[in-house]
């Protein structure tokens, strides 16, 4: 599997790792994962961290956006429960510590992951499965659980596209990876995350903008350097 990150401290990102050298700071996470067509594997997941703050709105007009984001794609030969087992860990982190957890028509993906809980439990998953089912109720000390196909209060349409042109952000494409490359895969997967977070956000006051936001350029100021290797790597003939 490999990680395409620019979090220092991926495997603890909201910082009770990072202590005392980090600030324990409320966020909003998004989850994304891909699949394989006619396997049932995943074969990416991509996971964006948003900065929020308990008082007040961000305002994104005129400002540059930092995030955190990791993306995991797939590589031969390893199993698919690799992938599986990272974004469990995930899942586990953000219950607790994420203020917003969100994610687009996320409970088929969960059904997906849930199957492979066969060898090893998956803790995150399940939980988060379970929360999703109620996502109206907030448990104490759990995030908020918040579906960007459903929570808009737009049942006319569940498109992401539509829920972005609606929410002002301007984008190439959100559709999945179409797997031409591990660099196409991983540009894709962080554009489609960093969308759903951001319509996720603002929908729960935590972001605002009046202006149009361009998530090309978003993903391209965070991650030109990861992409950058991506491209320059002779090993990549492929996607996973």
């Amino acid at each position: 599997m490999r990680s395409t990150t620019n979090l220092a401290w991926p495997i603890t990102p909201f910082g009770a790792g990072q202590r005392p050298f980090g600030k324990n700071r409320p966020m909003t996470a998004a989850i994304a994962v891909g699949w394989a067509d006619f396997v049932q594997r995943p074969i990416w997941a991509c996971a964006v961290y948003l900065t929020t703050d308990s008082t007040r709105t961000l305002s994104l007009d005129g400002r540059q956006l930092n995030f955190g984001f990791e993306v995991l794609t797939r590589q031969d030969p390893e199993p698919p429960t690799v992938i599986v087992q990272r974004l469990d860990n995930i899942l586990v982190a953000c219950r607790r510590q994420a203020k917003v957890l969100a994610g687009h028509k996320l409970d088929a993906d969960l059904a997906r992951l849930a199957a492979f809980a066969t060898e090893r439990r998956l803790p995150g998953v399940d939980t988060v499965r379970q929360l999703w089912t109620d996502r109206a109720s907030k448990g104490r000390g759990l995030a908020r659980m918040f579906d960007t196909a459903h929570d808009l209060g737009r049942p006319d349409t569940t498109d992401l596209a539509e829920a972005c042109d609606h929410a002002a952000l301007k984008v190439a494409t959100v559709a999945d990876p179409d797997g031409s490359t591990t660099s196409t895969t991983v540009r894709q997967a962080l554009t489609r995350t960093l969308a759903i977070a951001l319509i996720a956000a603002r929908a729960a006051g935590k972001y605002d903008w009046t202006a149009p936001v361009d998530l090309d350029e978003l993903v391209t100021d965070a991650a030109w350097d990861q992409l950058d290797q991506l491209d320059n790597d002779p090993s990549d003939a492929g996607a996973p």
